[in-house]
């Protein structure tokens, strides 16, 4: 597939890296050489410098040829012109457009994301926004991930003291019958990711990713739940975008909430948006005493959304040490996911790169996709890739198929149903399967989806 990439920032790089492990023919088109440059030496992509909004770019890049094109510039007014333009010029193409909220299409002014020839629209707060309030209301769960097919998920938790799940081993596990429906796939225990085999026994304060139909990862992840309250008052650090749709979310849901925001003209404005309907502190966010002024030191959620990745670190390590009951922090940098997952006191980390990653990865169809998911919290990736005729694993029971040491099957996708990949399941030829496992593990599994007359 012919894939045109517009603005070559942390979602454009990201997605750009995705789409080659698929082996697509990735175009970037970005106004800055030097970032073409330096990405062009670490990924199998062409590079344009030039303004992805005008014609005689879309045509010097042929856009005509082009399956699908995805613009995530960081001028919205550029990502919504550069696709209807593309639209006009070739109406076959798929057009994915990343704005900063969803004003643009507000039912106010009657207008449809199809009149400007826009397949989808991608906004990465609200996205993001998501993933944050699926973990704020159930104090075990760390992260929720949602594939391209509907239901299917990896949901990670967090087993405490007096779990009856603490101490079990997958061969002799209490409830065998959630075992049938649903996969186990990871622990995350003290930043090493490690694959459960039969004799593998769950640990207090393990992060179990379990993988199935949200149905039934739910019922696992209830009965292994030993610690249970009703959150009823948070405290938002940052007054930015995202910190405000958090906050209206968790004002939507009955929750009380305190936001803190060092910025005078940001708190301000805020008190404008939501007047007397949550209280505002004109504050440092990472000062002990502000935090303990806002509440943090007895609220249920406090969520870190400020810009600076650094004080979102500090600032929910200083609310949990106070006895804020569960802490999320926002980051930008791709780097600072691995460290957080490492520290003990920071509950969740959600970035809106990931979360815009998604979204678009979950729009993208088709026999040779590879990436599945991208997660927020750890090191570990999340395959999707089609079994193949005459390949590895096709027609093969999943106990008899040979899987990486480090890597495992989690689901199959068979059309609209999701079967956990468990026993005595064959694989059959059409079946998307789910893998989860570190980078090399899962770059290891890709032999499994190839024919095997490739292997001699």
């Amino acid at each position: 597939m012919r894939v045109i990439i517009l603005g070559a920032g942390e979602v454009g790089k990201g997605l750009a890296a995705t789409l080659c492990l698929e082996n697509n023919d990735v175009v970037m088109v970005d106004q800055d050489e030097k970032l073409l440059e330096d990405l062009s030496e670490t990924l199998d992509i062409m590079t344009f410098a030039g303004n992805g909004a005008w014609p005689s770019t879309l045509n010097a890049i042929q856009v005509q040829d082009a399956q699908l094109i995805v613009a995530v510039s960081n001028l919205d007014e550029v990502n919504i012109l550069s696709c209807s333009i593309a639209k006009q010029l070739n109406p076959d193409i798929r057009t994915v457009a990343r704005v900063s909220n969803d004003d643009y299409f507000s039912e106010l002014y009657h207008l449809e994301p199809k009149d400007l020839g826009i397949d989808h629209v991608v906004v990465p707060q609200v996205e993001c926004t998501s993933a944050v309030m699926e973990v704020i209301h159930r104090p075990t769960l760390k992260e929720v991930v949602h594939l391209s097919s509907p239901g299917a998920v990896i949901c990670g938790f967090q087993l405490n003291p007096g779990s009856p799940m603490v101490g079990a081993q997958l061969f002799n596990f209490p409830r065998k019958d959630l075992l049938e429906k649903v996969r186990v796939c990871a622990i995350w225990r003290r930043g090493r990711l490690i694959i459960p085999r039969g004799k593998e026994r769950f640990n207090n304060y393990d992060e179990i990713y379990v993988a199935g139909d949200k149905e039934f990862t739910d019922a696992l992840i209830e009965w292994a739940t030993v610690e249970e309250y009703k959150v009823s008052n948070a405290v938002v650090a940052g007054a930015n975008p995202l910190a405000l749709e958090v906050a209206e979310d968790l004002l939507k849901s009955g929750v009380n909430v305190t936001l803190v925001e060092p910025d005078r003209k940001l708190a301000e404005e805020a008190l404008d948006k939501i007047s007397g309907r949550m209280t505002i502190i004109n504050a440092d966010a990472t000062s002990g005493e502000t935090l303990q002024e806002a509440g943090a030191d007895n609220c249920d959620a406090f969520v870190s959304i400020l810009p600076q990745d650094e004080n979102n670190v500090l600032s929910t390590l200083m609310a949990k040490r106070l006895g804020a009951k569960k802490v999320i922090a926002i980051i930008n940098k791709p780097d600072y996911r691995e460290i957080i997952s490492s520290m003990e006191d920071i509950d969740c980390c959600f970035s809106s790169r990931i979360a815009a990653l998604n979204s678009i990865i979950n729009l993208i169809k088709g026999s040779d996709r590879r990436i599945g998911a991208m997660l927020h919290r750890i090191s570990a990736e999340i395959f999707d890739m089609t079994v193949v005729p005459k390949c590895p694993i096709d027609n093969k029971a999943i106990r008899d198929s040979t899987c990486p040491e480090e890597a495992v099957f989690a689901m199959i996708l068979r059309g609209n149903v999701i079967i956990p990949a468990i026993g005595n399941e064959v694989f059959q030829t059409g079946d998307r399967v789910v893998m989860m496992g570190t980078n090399q593990a899962m770059r290891d599994s890709e032999r499994l989806f190839v024919k095997k007359s490739f292997f001699g």
